[in-house]
């Protein structure tokens, strides 16, 4: 691609990041409050600065090249910097802001994060709101490059190198059943408590965007097979399933305390030696220098680090 020219109009820039985010020229020209046709004709010149196409129109929409997608956080970055400086405040004030961020986390995230977060937003951010979503990590990542998420939280080692992160804290994994259930019982223990939990009829969770992969691939390298009365993809639904049936389950330690002071659960030390792993925030470099991004980051690093 060649080097943008001396008299290159700046304007473009807001173009693309307005087609990128939408993926329609029609709703990025009513995002600009410009025409359809200025919309086109700014992509034009864009696309014979760059010589490349950058966005193609596809049945859901324009579709980003490879080209454009190189250049997206860039471009989103250096307009959200810009943003910023050129602001009236440019900070980020909690008692009178009105801001809603939005989060990437799973079901377990949100048993373990939201509780908490909302009573410090009561106290130090009363305005303020959160919107989780649950995404998988290939949609975390455009989705944090579009500026629609502001923040990911949870196992996500594919976005490691490309976005910036930070470590909260080393979760493990517990064993969880019933309260009454006979695999709770203290005596039990050792190759006894290992067998029994081989034999016990199993909740398995397939969980999309979770780290409990490395719990099933440890299982079946170590050639442990758990007989399964039902495979489910929410953590929160399998320790419901729990609380009510003779079933057993694997989960992280922090879900296995959450849910116990609500449901009739209880945990122990896992009978099997499971790996631990590291929960993260992620965040795009657009949204790096935002105040209220930093704030919030920030939160999170005081109340769940460890």
């Amino acid at each position: 691609m060649a080097s943008l020219p001396a008299d290159f109009d700046l304007n473009l820039l807001r173009v693309f990041a307005a087609v990128y985010e939408t993926a329609n020229v029609t709703r990025a020209a009513d995002q600009l409050d410009v025409s359809q046709s200025a919309v086109s004709n700014a992509l034009a010149r864009l696309r014979r600065v760059c010589r490349d196409e950058l966005f193609v129109r596809t049945p859901d929409g324009m579709s980003a090249t490879a080209v454009a997608k190189r250049l997206a956080p860039a471009v989103l970055g250096a307009l959200e910097n810009l943003s910023l400086a050129f602001s009236d405040t440019g900070g980020f004030t909690p008692l009178e802001s009105k801001r809603q961020f939005v989060v990437r986390m799973n079901d377990i995230g949100e048993v373990v994060f939201l509780p908490r977060l909302l009573a410090l937003f009561k106290e130090q951010a009363p305005g303020c709101s959160i919107k989780a979503v649950s995404l998988s990590s290939g949609d975390s990542a455009i989705a944090m490059a579009r500026g629609e998420v502001d923040l990911a939280i949870g196992f996500l080692p594919e976005l490691r190198d490309q976005w910036f992160q930070q470590r909260l804290f080393e979760q493990r994994y517990l064993l969880v059943a019933r309260k009454g259930h006979s695999i709770l019982a203290p005596k039990l223990s050792g190759a006894a408590l290992r067998k029994a939990f081989v034999a016990a009829e199993h909740v398995l969770i397939d969980s999309a965007g979770s780290a409990h992969n490395i719990v099933e691939d440890t299982f079946t390298s170590m050639g442990i097979l758990r007989p399964s009365r039902i495979v489910m993809p929410s953590f929160l639904a399998a320790m419901m399933m729990v609380a009510e049936h003779d079933v057993i389950a694997t989960v992280p330690a922090k879900l296995a305390a959450a849910a116990s002071t609500t449901l009739n659960i209880a945990s122990r030390p896992h009978p099997v030696n499971l790996p631990v792993f590291r929960v993260h925030q992620y965040w795009h470099p657009i949204r790096h220098k935002d105040p209220a991004c930093l704030w919030l980051r920030q939160l999170l690093i005081q109340e769940f680090s460890g």
